[in-house]
């Protein structure tokens, strides 16, 4: 009986199948990997920039659009201040009710937005740490002199709002009744530096006082 092997041409052809199949199969796998990775992101994005809107709203509602400056401390209403420092592009600053009365109000308190990524790559480089924590930061801080010292460097006077430094943008606009904040979120996918996932919201604060 005669034994016959493939033939070259058979192995060569068959290699090439095999080739394909595994490129097909890499691509498929890529495809679902960069799928996931996206919408992490994403869900990351909307997480963040919902957690600093919630944050911030609970106190922003209850703002005093009013001034009365006989009251002590001073009485003043919310105020947009745009560019307040090297490395901030806005800020609002507020004051709370301290009880029921209408007549005893917080110090002031200040929502303000950091942003140190001059080039918007989402990167830290050259220059950019401004107050050198070895951290691009992209965040709300609040800021509040509680202890009426004239400093907010003491503890607990100035902290992260909703934990997210990730804002590539954030702006605020007032009508003197409606607060207007919009907020962008922008989260990296996986190791890649490119098409980050992008998430924005934007929502209306009535103040109540």
């Amino acid at each position: 009986m005669e034994k016959r092997g493939f033939t070259l041409v058979e192995l060569v052809i068959s290699i090439a199948i095999l080739a394909t199949i595994c490129a097909l199969g890499m691509v498929a796998l890529q495809s679902a990997s960069t799928s996931s990775a996206t919408a992490k992101s994403k869900a990351e994005a909307q997480d963040n920039v919902r957690d600093a809107l919630a944050a911030m709203q609970q106190e922003l509602q209850i703002a005093s659009k009013r001034t009365d400056t006989s009251l002590i401390p001073p009485l003043n209403a919310l105020a947009v201040t745009p560019n307040p420092v090297l490395g901030s592009p806005v800020q609002v600053t507020f004051q709370v009710p301290a009880d029921t009365t209408g007549n005893n109000w917080s110090r002031p308190i200040t929502f303000r937005y950091i942003n140190e990524d001059a080039n918007g790559d989402g990167r830290l480089t050259a220059g950019e740490d401004t107050d050198s924590d070895g951290v691009l930061s992209r965040r709300i801080v609040r800021i509040q002199d509680l202890n009426g010292n004239g400093s907010t460097n003491d503890a607990g006077e100035t902290t992260e709002v909703g934990g997210a430094n990730d804002l590539s943008n954030v702006t605020f606009a007032f009508d003197g009744n409606v607060l207007t904040v919009t907020l962008t979120s922008t989260k990296l996918i996986g190791l890649r530096r490119t098409n980050p996932a992008t998430v924005t919201v934007t929502t209306d604060i009535y103040l109540e006082n």
